[in-house]
């Protein structure tokens, strides 16, 4: 292990250990799980085709703000503190610094939107019962691999909505800042770009048979389009489609929090305001 990881996975361990600290957070992990597990409760019995459509819509929104209120802080504080001005004198790269932050911080974002999940899954095999959901079409239709699929995608999800807040905590010199950019970006996460591709749509600006492509730039998109294509699609036949090519959509969260982490690297050791 080279010192670069070392440093790496020390930040990494620091910004965990300070999640876990946090009352607010421990507020906002209490909602999310009270949520699923209502949604869990609720289509108890079901089976998990009935319950990964229930949950997809709320995970919609659920996910960023989990991980914006995750990441929104978390290079923000070190800065109000000045404990980043101390960090620039050690020999510690703001790649470094920023990829520790981000896996400290997705450890905590994946423990508080998977355990919940996994919970939920578990909740089918409790309360299950013989009936099988209308849309599937055989036995099978109902495996709990339909559901696996949809915790596994949202755990690919659930990083580019941190790494945008991250950059968000990057580029903020102030608590004000910070809030503001934070909402911004869920936002934009959740209903601006898509909404921007309808409106493109509807105004003739972006042609139908491109909007497949560009569904993919949309990180809610591109989720929802990887769930209902590769979750749900194969077991629910015709009767849902994703509208999104798996492949493209995949390389967009990719590219969204490869993208927002190289903001957050160019802004974290830059003085004054941005």
């Amino acid at each position: 292990m080279n010192e670069s990881w070392e440093r790496t996975v020390a930040v990494a361990q620091r910004a965990f250990d300070a999640t876990l600290r946090s009352r607010a957070l421990l507020a906002v992990a209490a909602g999310y799980a009270f949520v699923v597990l209502a949604l869990a409760w609720t289509t108890r019995g079901s089976g998990y085709l009935s319950l990964s459509l229930s949950v997809l819509t709320p995970l919609e929104v659920l996910v960023p703000v989990v991980a914006f209120a995750v990441g929104y802080r978390s290079i923000l504080d070190d800065r109000l503190r000045g404990e980043l001005a101390v960090f620039r004198t050690y020999p510690l790269s703001a790649r470094s610094y920023v990829l520790g932050v981000f896996l400290g911080r997705l450890a905590t974002v994946l423990m508080v939107v998977l355990v919940p999940l996994l919970i939920a899954g578990g909740s089918v095999l409790a309360f299950r019962e013989e009936s099988i959901s209308v849309l599937a079409t055989h036995a099978t239709a109902d495996s709990p691999l339909v559901y696996l699929r949809l915790v596994v995608l949202t755990a690919v999800f659930a990083p580019v909505a941190l790494a945008v807040a991250i950059a968000v905590s990057a580029i903020a010199r102030t608590t004000r800042n910070a809030i503001g950019l934070a909402i911004g970006g869920v936002v934009i996460l959740v209903v601006g770009l898509d909404l921007g591709f309808v409106a493109g749509l509807a105004g003739g600006v972006v042609p139908p048979e491109a909007l497949s492509t560009l569904s993919a730039v949309s990180p809610l998109s591109a989720f929802r389009g990887l769930v209902l294509e590769v979750a749900i699609g194969p077991v629910a036949g015709d009767t849902i489609a994703g509208g999104v090519e798996p492949l493209a959509a995949l390389l967009g969260l990719v590219g969204w929090t490869a993208g927002a982490l190289a903001v957050a690297i160019h802004w974290v050791y830059r003085p004054g305001p941005p």
